[in-house]
Formats: structure tokens, sequence, C-alpha cells
């Protein structure tokens, strides 16, 4: 039995309390994903052995760790691999791994997926779009240095590194204007399956706004943005440009243009964002934003490198965020010109 607080780990509190040591982990760091009788129960055995927090030998821990944790929403969008790979090789570059796990927009499973990450004293923890609070974001960026990417920073000491939605929206739609379009569509994903469906879709409704274009938003369903598509082209002006929120949901608008005959000689101009592989194949041609994933990725692993270190040093003074906004560039082909 261990002799003083100090010498009483999370093993023994886990021990003494019947739960796991990750679960230990996650409650004395008052991590929103453990329930509060839970969390009572354990804070409870902890203080009964004496158990003491140890936030500097914590800190270094993890800057031990040569690990970084990669969450990914799912493993549908081409833009997600893409990121994940440019990560891989941006971490790889500094001599560190990345450990890749899908939350999806579940939030049991992506509690579960960022908990097991924790569990293993990861160096730090990067998000791609995820979708949680900016509150649960917030806690998590307690427990471990956090990145997002694709997301706008939540506050706290969470770092961010995403496009600027606003230059992307004016690029959009000032080209979709230059093809004499007199009305707007937006296919976007649902709310739990990309978190900066929102920030884009306020941008593009400005740069609409600016240039006295009507724009019209359709939400695609989980697995098909057919209906969505219909249903803009259905209440849309006959000089309608479409803009997908990104390169898959532009694959769904080139199927049901084909299908209606209305694809082809600017009839239906087409954009999306991205610019994955999927945009480059000559049988789609998609004119798409390009988000610049190597800079990003490279910017997220420098700022979840730096946290760490800071916190190795100052575990109690963790440095303030930063949000990076990195420039989209439209890529013109054939869906939007021809």
């Amino acid at each position: 039995m261990p002799t003083s607080g100090q010498d009483v780990t999370q093993s023994d509190v886990a021990a003494a309390a019947g739960v796991s040591r990750s679960l230990v982990s996650l409650a004395l760091s008052g991590s929103p994903k453990v329930a509060e009788d839970t969390r009572t129960h354990i804070l409870q055995v902890a203080a009964s052995l004496g158990y003491r927090i140890n936030t500097a030998a914590s800190a270094l821990a993890r800057q031990r760790s040569t690990t970084i944790g990669l969450v990914l929403p799912n493993l549908r969008n081409a833009f997600f691999e893409q990121v994940s790979r440019s990560l891989d090789e941006a971490a790889a570059a500094q001599g560190l791994t990345v450990f890749v796990t899908v939350g999806a927009q579940d939030q049991d499973r992506l509690q579960r997926a960022i908990g097991s990450l924790l569990g293993v004293r990861v160096l730090g923890l990067i998000l791609v779009s995820p979708w949680l609070t900016d509150a649960q974001l917030v806690a998590l960026g307690q427990e471990a240095p956090t990145c997002l990417i694709g997301r706008l920073p939540p506050g706290g000491h969470v770092d961010a590194v995403h496009i600027d939605e606003r230059q992307a929206a004016g690029q959009i739609v000032s080209h979709l204007a230059s093809r004499g379009v007199s009305s707007l569509g937006y296919v976007a994903p649902r709310i739990g399956d990309d978190a900066s469906r929102l920030a884009r879709e306020e941008a593009l409704a400005r740069a609409a706004g600016d240039v006295g274009l009507p724009l019209t938003t359709e939400e695609a369903s989980a697995d098909d943005a057919g209906a969505a598509i219909r249903s803009l082209l259905r209440v849309g002006t006959p000089q309608m440009g479409l803009i997908a929120h990104n390169d898959m949901l532009a694959i769904d608008a080139v199927a049901v243009l084909r299908e209606l005959g209305r694809h082809g000689a600017g009839r239906i101009p087409l954009v999306s964002y991205d610019n994955t592989y999927l945009a480059r194949r000559s049988e789609f041609a998609l004119t798409s934003l390009n988000q610049p994933d190597q800079q990003m990725a490279a910017a997220a692993v420098r700022l979840v490198v730096e946290r760490a270190a800071a916190l190795a040093r100052h575990p109690d003074a963790p440095p303030p965020p930063n949000d990076i906004q990195v420039a989209g560039r439209l890529v013109v082909r054939a869906s939007s010109t021809v």
C-alpha cells in the first residue's frame, strides 16, 4: 500500500475504485465525458488514498511521447484521407508518428476514440472538423495539447488551422457570377457530418449578398445528395449556379445534372470545395476550391509540438491559443465553364 499521496498512482486509484485507469485519468482531469456520479466516486476514492495530481509529471510524460493522436470524423470524404496523409508526412519530418482513429458524428463513439488516445498519453491531439461543442473542445484542451483543422477556434487553450472561409467564398461566388448566374444553390452536409458547414454557409451568404445573388441551401442526406440537388433546381432560377460543400457532394450533383440533361453547355455551372483527386478526374473535372492540406498539416503538427513543450516547462501556465487562417485557391475546370 502506498505510504503517501505522492506515492499513490492513478492505477492505485483505479484498483480501489473498481474502474479503468483511463477513466480515472479522465475524471481527475475534469473531462466532460465522465458521468458526474462516476467522477464523484473516483474523486472520493482518490481523496481517501491521499492522491495528489502531479501536473508537471503529466506534462513531462506527454512531452516525451512521440505519438500524435488524430481523430477523423469519417472515412467517406476523400479530403480527410488527404489531410491524414499530409499530417503523417509532417509528423514524420519531426520524428513523430500519427495514430489515427475515427470518431464519426456519434458522440459516444467520438468520446471513446478521444478517451483511448488520452489514455496512452499522446503528445497531443489533432481533430479534423470535429462536431463537438465549443465547451467540449475547451475541456479537451485542458487535458492535452489540442489543435483543430477545418474548424474555427472554440476559445480556451485550443489551437486551430483552417481556410479563410470568407476569402474562399468570395472566389467561388465571383467566379459563378462571371458565368452569368442569377441565383445560387448550396448543397450542404448534415450538421453533424462536417463542423465547417455553418461557417461556410455564412461566408457564402455574405459573398452572395455582396453581388446581389440569392442563395438557397439544401441539406444532403447521409448517403446521397441527389434529393437536395433536385430540390435546389426546382426552386432556383434557370440560370442557377450550384455550390457543393465538398467534392463528394459535387459528384452526386454531376450525376443528377447528367440525368436531367442539364450538364454541359454552361447550363448549370458547378463548383465545390477541397480539390481532391476526385475533382481532378476527367469524368468529373470539378472546379474546386483547393485547401492547402500540406501547409495546414505542417502548421497543426508544429502547434501541438510547441504547446506540449510549453506545458512541459510551465504546466500551470498554458500559452494563449493560435488561430491560423490559410488562403484557398479556386482551381477552374470544365464543371463550371463548359
